[in-house]
């Protein structure tokens, strides 16, 4: 078991971090401490590496700005080395009891912050009976929405507070790029390369001060360790191999419609025989990281949800392979992942009648509606069909709509409703 210096040690160690590097991130910072006011127990959650940590250290940091004792924040990243024999709630608690007899001041408000803690086995039985008790402020996190969200919000019904964490915005990308966004046409120039390279490189923050071939290596790294100790691990999986294909063809076929029957025919052409039951399960798997987000069809038509026809997005345009090629599928999935930050996944889908017309989004919130069609570059030969489907949904269903260029070729500029993608981010 740990001695008691080295837990103080990985204390210390999980709640360090380099101020003069940091975002605020002010969207997210704010609410978790509005959060922290009462004690419903917080889950912070998302993709590695999008920031989840950082987040906690600057709470850290900010509670004791406001006079919190420093060992009164029992803050803990359970991927430290220091703690690689706790493993099961059993040495959770001992951990915990040896915090509260010999570091915390018991008269004074404590600060639980565990992070990744997932990887001890049936932690939420101590972090459930710590909450029973009513006098901890709870903050934990994971990378895996079925633990998080799943089986322990059934154990903690109405006594949690999930918190999604995503890869960085373009906005926030500019911010921590020193670019200033406030006026889009007097910095242009700056701005529309920024872009370029957000649209390619996503906004996983530690990656973007490397070259083109580090960022690779980075990506493969985390997809790595999501497969191993996310998905593997976590669920028993044996054929690792037609794990990996499945999250590969997905990937590479996004804002595509697919369906199980295709992803099996095409991995069984590979000579690996899978089941539609197997592919389901991996897809589940690889949401459950949050490395994938499903989005189900709505026929405007029938004013029905499709839950069998869907499309796949990743978490970040890190994660889409290819070269020049793949831009038009990297703007797509860029603003996907915008519209969630803004509306929320569960409010989003795509949008087709039976004849086949289609809007890439719909959104649906408050019973109001908007839809957003997506074309990289827009021109005379295409701008009739992009604006078209835009008014065939609005003969069945009324809402606002917006067609998001990234060039604009037209020479002949009737229909109104086109705008920037770069301005509407920058809104």
């Amino acid at each position: 078991m740990i001695s008691l210096q080295l837990l103080n040690q990985a204390i210390l160690e999980s709640k360090n971090f380099d101020q003069n590097l940091s975002i605020k991130r002010d969207n997210y910072f704010d609410v978790l401490k509005e959060a922290s006011k009462n004690k419903l127990i917080k889950a912070i959650v998302g993709f590695r590496r999008s920031g989840k940590s950082h987040l906690l250290k600057m709470l850290s940091h900010e509670l004791q700005k406001e006079g919190v004792l420093s060992k009164n924040i029992f803050f803990l990243n359970f991927e430290n080395d220091l703690l690689n024999e706790i493993k099961t709630v059993r040495e959770l608690r001992i951990l915990w009891e040896m915090y509260l007899v010999n570091i915390a001041n018991p008269k004074e408000d404590i600060y639980i912050i565990w992070d990744e803690i997932q990887l001890v086995d049936k932690w939420e039985k101590l972090v459930r009976t710590l909450y029973e008790q009513g006098k901890y402020n709870i903050f934990i996190s994971g990378s895996n929405s079925k633990l998080l969200s799943g089986e322990f919000s059934t154990s903690l019904s109405g006594r949690c507070l999930e918190f999604e964490i995503l890869p960085f915005s373009f906005m926030e990308f500019l911010e921590k790029s020193n670019i200033n966004h406030n006026n889009y046409y007097e910095n242009r120039e700056e701005i529309d390369i920024a872009f370029n390279l957000y649209l390619k490189r996503g906004g996983l923050p530690e990656q973007f001060d490397l070259d083109d071939d580090s960022s690779k290596k980075y990506i493969d790294n985390i997809i790595q360790k999501i497969l191993i100790d996310d998905i593997v691990k976590r669920y028993g999986v044996e054929k690792i191999n037609t794990l990996k294909e499945v999250f590969d063809f997905v990937k590479g076929n996004i804002t595509s419609t697919t369906s199980l029957r295709k992803i099996s025919e095409r991995i069984k052409n590979q000579g690996i025989k899978v089941s539609l039951a197997t592919v389901d399960n991996y897809l589940y798997y690889w949401q459950t990281s949050y490395s994938l987000n499903k989005l189900s069809k709505f026929d405007y038509q029938l004013k029905r949800i499709f839950e069998k026809s869907n499309k796949y997005y990743c978490v970040d345009n890190l994660l889409i392979p290819g070269g020049d090629e793949s831009d038009e599928k990297r703007l797509e999935n860029l603003v996907y992942c915008e519209l969630i930050r803004r509306y929320g996944r569960k409010n989003i889908y795509y949008a087709q009648n039976e004849n086949g017309y289609e809007i890439d989004f719909l959104v649906n919130q408050d019973n109001k509606k908007s839809f957003f069609q997506i074309c990289y570059t827009l021109n005379d030969g295409n701008s009739k069909r992009e604006f078209g489907n835009l008014k065939i949904i609005n003969n069945y269903i009324k809402g606002t709509g917006k067609l998001l260029y990234l060039n604009d070729q037209r020479t002949n500029f009737k229909e109104n409703g086109a705008v920037s993608v770069i301005e509407w981010l920058l809104e």
